[in-house]
Parts: C-alpha cells; sequence; structure tokens
C-alpha cells in the first residue's frame, strides 16, 4: 500500500469541490438533537458527581457514577460522529489491491468510529455479564427468564465484535472492474457495469448510494448471515454511511460519480493517477447544488 499525496492536497481538494445539496442540511430532528445534548448533560453531571465524591474521600461511591457517566459519552460521541454533516478529512487514499488480484484507490474506515463502537459494545457487554450473573443468582424464575435475555444478548453482541474486528479496517476500493466495499460485517462488490448513478442521500446518517442493477457479477458476502447484514438490505444498492470513513467524504462521492461516468478513465484507478486526478480535486463528479 503506498501513499501518493500529501494529505493537505486532499484536504484542498475537498474544500473546493461541491458538497451534495442533500449533506448541506441538518436532517437530524430538533427532538433527537435535544435528547443527546440532555444525554450529555446527564453525563456531565454524573461525573461532576463522581469527581466530588472522590474529592470528599468516598471514590467507591462514585465508580458507578464515573461508569455510567463514561457510556453516555460514548454514546454522544458515536452520535455526533455519524449524524453530523460530513466534514472535510486530511486522511487521503491509498493504492492497495483488491480481492479479484487487481489494484485501486482505497478509502479506509476510521479508526475513531471503530474505537466508539468498540468501546459502546465492550462496555454494554460488562453490564450485561453484571445482570445476568446477579439474576443467575438470585435463584427464581424471573431471575433465570432475564439471565437467560442477557446471555442471548451477550453472545450475539460478543459475535458482532468478533466479526467486525476480524474484518477491520473496513474500506472502499474503487478499481478498473468495480466497487468494492467491505463493511463491519460483510462485504460488496458491484461491477461497473451493474452501476447505474451515484448519489448522496440522507438514510438517518449522510450515505453514498451506488444504485445498481443486479447482474450475475454481483458478489455479497455475510460473515454473520442475515443477522449482520447492515447495509446489505438495501442490495443491490451499495449503501457507505460517510460517518466510517476516515477519507474526506465529499472526495470520495466525487471520486465514484466522475469515474462512474468516465469510463475511458477508469484504468488509471491502479496507478497513482488517480490518487493525483482526485487529490487536486480534477475528479468533480457531480455539479454544484
Amino acid at each position: 500500500m503506498t501513499r501518493d499525496q500529501h494529505p493537505a492536497e486532499w484536504s484542498q481538494a475537498g474544500l473546493a469541490l461541491p458538497p451534495p445539496e442533500a449533506w448541506t442540511r441538518i436532517r437530524v430532528s430538533l427532538w433527537l438533537r435535544g435528547s443527546m445534548g440532555l444525554v450529555a448533560l446527564i453525563a456531565l453531571t454524573l461525573a461532576a458527581e463522581a469527581a466530588w465524591l472522590a474529592w470528599t474521600g468516598d471514590p467507591a461511591a462514585g465508580v458507578p457514577l464515573a461508569a455510567t457517566a463514561l457510556y453516555l459519552g460514548h454514546i454522544v460521541g458515536l452520535s455526533s460522529r455519524f449524524w453530523r454533516r460530513p466534514r472535510p478529512s486530511l486522511q487521503p487514499g491509498t493504492l492497495t489491491a483488491t480481492p479479484d488480484g487487481t489494484t485501486g484507490v482505497r478509502f479506509g474506515y476510521s479508526g475513531w468510529s471503530y474505537y466508539w463502537t468498540t468501546s459502546i459494545l465492550l462496555m454494554t457487554e460488562l453490564f450485561l455479564l453484571a445482570v445476568a450473573a446477579g439474576a443467575a443468582l438470585s435463584a427464581t424464575l424471573v431471575g433465570a427468564v432475564v439471565a437467560l435475555v442477557a446471555g442471548v444478548l451477550i453472545v450475539w453482541i460478543g459475535w458482532f465484535l468478533v466479526a467486525m474486528l476480524r474484518l477491520a479496517p473496513g474500506g472502499l476500493i474503487v478499481a478498473p472492474t468495480g466497487i468494492c466495499h467491505r463493511s463491519l460485517t460483510s462485504s460488496h462488490f458491484l461491477p461497473w457495469e451493474a452501476v447505474v448513478t451515484i448519489t448522496a442521500d440522507w438514510i438517518g446518517t449522510p450515505i453514498i448510494a451506488v444504485k445498481a442493477i443486479p447482474t450475475p457479477d454481483i458478489r455479497v458476502r455475510r460473515y454473520m448471515g442475515r443477522l449482520g447484514s447492515g447495509e446489505l438490505r438495501y442490495w443491490p444498492f451499495m449503501v457507505i454511511r460517510t460517518g466510517w470513513l476516515a477519507s474526506n467524504p465529499i472526495i470520495v462521492d466525487h471520486a465514484l460519480a466522475f469515474y462512474h461516468a468516465h469510463p475511458e478513465l477508469r484504468g488509471e484507478l491502479g496507478t497513482p493517477d488517480a490518487l493525483a486526478r482526485i487529490g487536486s480535486g480534477q475528479a468533480v463528479g457531480h455539479d454544484p447544488p
């Protein structure tokens, strides 16, 4: 894997490219934003109370408060990353090999997104383990049911975590043969012949949608079966949530649309020429909104 473009050049290219209209408006409801603000306020209050208890000589009493504040803070952090409008990033694309042996431009997933998600799931696992242990020790029918439900959730979350971390880091590869997207628990390949259009949209969070028609060359692999299919429920469309991308989503969106509109230039996707074109802001795939 090589890095042929200075990160600052990629940031300037993203600022020069016109943002998609779908991303220029905040679509998160006022109620949801207010709820996250309240959760953030609760987290700060609990953290302050835990600090006060530690200062007054009773740190043990503040441990549950601090743990709850940490959990709520991570919920707010993850939500903020995915609900916000896409922002410029210093992370450039790289050249890398595709699963079929060709070379393409890769836009990787962000380590911060993995951090927020993994931390929340691990803390949830610890909480469920405590609930399951307490319910089992109660030696009652209700306790047994609660322990069983908690146990099922522990196994599912653990399975998801293992699958996600085994496939990490995910990313998007734009190659001469097509587009390959490896998400948290699945992979999806679309040949260029199947792609109809590239659009920026909002489905709960900002996304890039690669709209396609079913063809025999489309390849999909689900590592958790239907339970963890995620964005594959939109098959044959490919859905990339911008909150996972380390690179500037505006650059990625334009690059996809540009090479879809210019099949004669797709051969350069396996060379530094593609990095130079994308990084300099010359891969413009959409008109200004």
